[in-house]
């Protein structure tokens, strides 16, 4: 009979999709957990994965035994966990990891200071990384994850807007002549690439972006400090100008909320810590 450990290691290597991240993620090292899958392997009596230079990729038959046991496997790590919590004097902060302009903009307006936050900044796909090898509990990011360790919940689908300086005369058109009198502006942008600003024009306004650019930063508070400043006009996800827009140091130069696909912003955690009372609240703070 197999060993629960067998069990718990199998789970880990299948959701991670490779032996050594699921050496990291079990503290084990990769021969032992290679020994583990090769002993349970050998009780099933045929491969339970694939072998490739990515990683592994469950067999059919390793597509079955994981739906036999994962549930139970991840029954029982919430319940250790639980017995450790109920040690501790008091609770551990829950290890946030988010991107510095959407904590600001979007997740601390809507904390209660019920929950205790360990936070992280970083970007999306770092972030990723980090819940995937076990540094962080929850991430906030655009971004699917693409591991099977991970699970993810929508909390929040936000749109751009085009925000430009309080003082501006900016005239009511759209289309190519919106495009003609954005490009008549300076310009400021969170890079230089522009991926978004170039296909909000020729996609949606029929023209080549061909502003002047007066300041690129990596930095949306940046971005919308500089257009407050009346440095240029810019493209930015509401998050990021909500505040200013609420307080009239920038304002919309046209309505373009509904132009373009907007942002999905999703929670990400590890499909053991589904039930986790603090990734629930954190959850009902930003949904409220």
């Amino acid at each position: 009979m197999a060993s629960l450990d067998l069990f718990r290691v199998y789970v880990t290597v299948y959701r991670a999709g490779s032996v050594s991240a699921a050496a990291r993620e079990r503290h084990l090292t990769q021969p032992a957990v290679s020994a583990h899958l090769s002993t349970l392997e050998s009780r099933v009596g045929e491969a339970l994965f694939t072998r490739t230079p990515k990683g592994v990729v469950p067999t059919e038959r390793g597509k079955l035994l994981y739906a036999q046991v994962a549930d139970a496997v991840d029954r029982l790590d919430r319940a250790e966990r639980g017995l450790r919590l109920t040690t501790r004097a008091s609770p551990l902060p829950l290890r946030l990891g988010c991107p510095p302009e959407f904590l600001q903009g979007f997740v601390l307006p809507r904390l209660t200071g019920e929950l205790a936050l360990h936070v992280t900044l970083g970007e999306s796909r770092h972030l990723l990384g980090l819940v995937e090898g076990g540094s962080l509990d929850v991430a906030l990011v655009n971004a699917s994850p693409s591991s099977r360790a991970l699970s993810e919940r929508e909390i929040t689908v936000m749109p751009f807007v085009l925000i430009g300086p309080p003082g501006w005369a900016f005239p009511h058109v759209s289309g190519e002549a919106l495009a003609k009198a954005l490009n008549a502006r300076p310009w400021v942008s969170y890079s230089v690439e522009l991926p978004i600003t170039r296909r909000f024009f020729t996609q949606v306004l029929g023209q080549k972006f061909g502003a002047t650019l007066a300041m690129v930063a990596p930095d949306l508070r940046a971005v919308v400090r500089a257009v407050e400043q009346g440095l240029g006009a810019s493209l930015v996800p509401l998050y990021a100008a909500q505040e200013a827009l609420n307080a009239g140091k920038v304002r919309e130069l046209s309505p373009v909320r509904d132009l373009l696909p907007a942002e999905r912003w999703r929670m990400i955690y590890r499909v053991t810590d589904e039930d986790r009372a603090e990734i629930q609240a954190l959850a009902a703070s930003l949904k409220s």
